[in-house]
């Protein structure tokens, strides 16, 4: 093994040298006596020392410096701090070795936790200490003291779990096809893996918490967001009580660490929290679940860019932990492990299906409508109307503020930046023109191609859209939802208009009477290869907060009826739609088919990093090509390799020795790498 760290024997620099020689010989330092080298994983972000490195325990810190404890060691001529991973008799090192300098706290990762950090590292071609920061929150010293004993290590509780028996269920999982066999294998310890289409009448925390409740109350559920937390974690405790544990990205330092350690010590067996809890040490773990998989919010945004599903996954192979993947639509990629056999498909039966709201469409509309073709039709006013006499009613727009693109009114050139060619908008009716990307104001454009200084709306957005329906409907409150205005968590029960983007609709304590969900044409051609995946996501969660149809429930869908998206909502079959639209993936060989990797960064680097890349003549190269977005310059590029499935391991070997050379740059030449980003294309 290549050992970097300084030995105790070894020579210092010269002023090192200089400061000993007047300080006399330092004296010896006892070593335990009983497995005195430690395996420390040393927190460097670094590929090339993505390994394990033994040191000397100290006799002093015997008793402290056990696995999973951290310590502060000299690497590389500084201090660093590292995780125990193994204590040993001794070492393959043949050089000496230096000693651990310090112990940082108790023993806080766990065995199971460190051999998945070293998975998700290996297939993400990132590095196992990158993975250990996401896994185990940094430490808060005055968290620690009431978990700790008198010799600072962890105080074991006894796991609670569920009592009472028999389970008792909320949903009517005989209305699930496949639903009765997926309870009745958890509530036998059997492990079991599923996608589970959750009906859009049934409450999704519900059937969480029926899952979590088969599983004996040892559980881990990962959702999107903090707004979700809140509302998973209130049906939770709701049945569970003290034994669930929230643990999100949001908390504050000492609250978070304070929850890890709640879990680490047994005091809690359920946890629900966002992306990041996946790696949540549950004392005799049994079950994990991942709701709306396909929400881009459950993939880590730094290196090296694992997702939540994945690192669920692979969680569940190594261990016999169960692993179910639920929400009101279906991932492409749920559907693919479900057509490999890896996961058991669970739907809802028709009878169920047919409780969902009612659909409305174009085809639902008058032929010799007049409104036929504009942006709210005839059919989505009139289910406004209906809907605003028994409660609230929810308006999904595409995009937030008020006109976010514009195009020249003679030609229909989209009106661009004239400093850093971004899209121009306008913020208000009475307001000037200014980019979107770097916030330019311009109160006279002209036209880049005709000189034209007339612009008309190409994109609508919301604050535009609450302006013409407080205009329509002067006498109902209209409410805006989105990153402009804030992002509502739920609203009341009285009559009322609420306006919100896509993923950013509150939910109504008795949900909503009727929803209109505009826009969904310009949506469906959106730019990127999940596009309409994500906005048939979308609109099953918008549908899923509108009341059924034994409460006349209606939801207006103003897109092209005929499209294929629509009709998968008008049939209320997401997974359907899922296994159509991986067949065509199959076809193209794109992901989740493929596995890939994307490289971004300036042109040269990029090209570098693909020479240095051992890829195989079979696997395929997009690009390089030119990457659009704020702040992006002209010569910042992006290419994407795309490999065969079970080439998976080969393709991230050999990222990561292209990165373990030094092909990934440094400073303004630094390329980012990213497998299996979730809009790779």
């Amino acid at each position: 093994m290549e050992q970097l760290a300084i030995s105790v024997d070894d020579k210092v620099a010269s002023t090192g040298a200089r400061r000993r020689s007047r300080a006399g010989k330092r004296p010896a330092v006892a070593v335990a006596e009983k497995d005195p080298v430690a395996e420390v994983l040393v927190d460097i972000n670094a590929a090339s020392v993505d390994h394990s490195f033994d040191y000397l325990v100290p006799a002093e810190f015997d008793e402290r410096a056990q696995p999973g404890c951290r310590v502060r060691v000299r690497f590389a001529g500084r201090l660093v701090n590292g995780f125990v991973l193994s204590r040993r008799q001794d070492s393959e090192h043949s050089g000496g070795l230096a000693l651990i300098n310090r112990v940082l706290g108790p023993a806080v990762l766990v065995e199971e936790v460190a051999v998945l950090a070293r998975l998700v590292a290996d297939r993400y071609a990132g590095t196992a200490n990158e993975i250990l920061r996401d896994a185990v929150p940094p430490r808060h010293a005055k968290s620690e003291l009431k978990f700790v004993d008198e010799g600072g290590a962890l105080a074991r509780h006894a796991s609670v779990g569920v009592a009472g028996d028999p389970v008792k269920t909320v949903i009517d999982w005989h209305a699930y096809e496949g639903g009765h066999e997926l309870i009745t294998a958890l509530g036998a310890r059997e492990q079991a893996r599923a996608t589970v289409v959750t009906a859009l009448a049934d409450s999704g925390p519900q059937l969480v918490a029926d899952l979590v409740s088969c599983a004996g109350g040892h559980a881990i559920v990962v959702v999107p967001d903090a707004s979700e937390v809140q509302r998973f974690a209130a049906i939770l405790e709701d049945r569970f009580g003290e034994n669930v544990t929230r643990l999100t990205g949001e908390q504050k330092p000492g609250e978070r660490y304070g929850a890890f350690l709640r879990i680490r010590v047994g005091q809690s067996t359920i946890v629900v929290g966002t992306r990041n809890c996946v790696f949540a040490p549950v004392d005799q773990l049994r079950l994990v679940v991942v709701w709306d998989d396909g929400d881009e919010s459950l993939a880590e945004v730094r290196a090296p860019g694992w997702h939540a599903r994945e690192v669920a996954a692979l969680r569940s192979l190594e261990t016999d932990v169960s692993f179910v993947v639920a929400g009101y639509a279906q991932s492409i990629e749920a559907a693919r492990m479900a057509e490999q056999g890896w996961l058991t498909t669970v739907v809802p039966g028709r009878v169920v299906r047919r409780l969902a709201p009612r659909i409305v469409t174009s085809a639902s509309s008058r032929a010799d409508d007049p409104a036929a073709r504009s942006r709210i039709p005839r059919f989505a006013w009139e289910a406004i109307s209906q809907g605003i006499v028994t409660g609230p009613v929810l308006v999904q727009v595409g995009r937030a503020g008020y006109l976010p693109a514009l195009s020249c009114q003679e030609c229909r050139t989209v009106a661009v930046c004239p400093k850093c060619r971004g899209p121009m908008g306008q913020r208000s009716r009475d307001a000037g023109y200014q980019c979107r990307w770097c916030g330019h104001l311009i109160n006279d454009l002209a036209c880049t191609e005709c000189g034209g200084r007339k612009f008309r709306a190409v994109r609508i957005g919301s604050e535009r859209t609450a302006e013409e329906l407080r205009a329509s409907f002067p006498q109902i409150p209209v409410v805006v939802s989105d990153s402009v205005n804030g992002v509502l968590t739920s609203v009341g029960n009285s009559p009322q208009i609420v306006v919100a983007t896509v993923g950013a609709e509150p939910h109504a304590a008795s949900k909503y009477a009727a929803a209109v969900l505009l826009d969904g044409d310009a949506q469906l051609i959106g730019a990127h290869l999940r596009s309409e995946e994500q906005l048939v996501r979308r609109w099953f969660n918008a549908t899923a907060l509108v009341r059924g149809s034994a409460e006349h429930g209606v939801v207006a869908v103003t897109a092209d009826a005929s499209h294929r998206a629509v009709q998968a909502l008008v049939r209320s079959d997401p997974s359907g739609w899922a296994v159509r639209e991986l067949s065509e993936r199959k076809a193209t060989g794109l992901p989740p088919v493929s596995r890939c990797v994307a490289i971004s960064g300036p042109s040269l680097a990029v090209l570098e990093f693909l020479k240095s890349c051992d890829t195989d003549p079979a696997w395929r190269t997009l690009g390089p090509s030119p990457v659009d977005g704020s702040g992006r310059t002209p010569a910042h590029v992006r290419a994407v390799i795309l490999a065969p499935g079970r080439d998976g391991p080969k393709l991230a070997h050999a990222v990561k020795e292209a990165l373990i050379s030094g092909a990934g740059g440094t400073g303004p030449s630094r390329v980012v790498v990213r497998m299996d980003p979730p809009t790779v294309l």
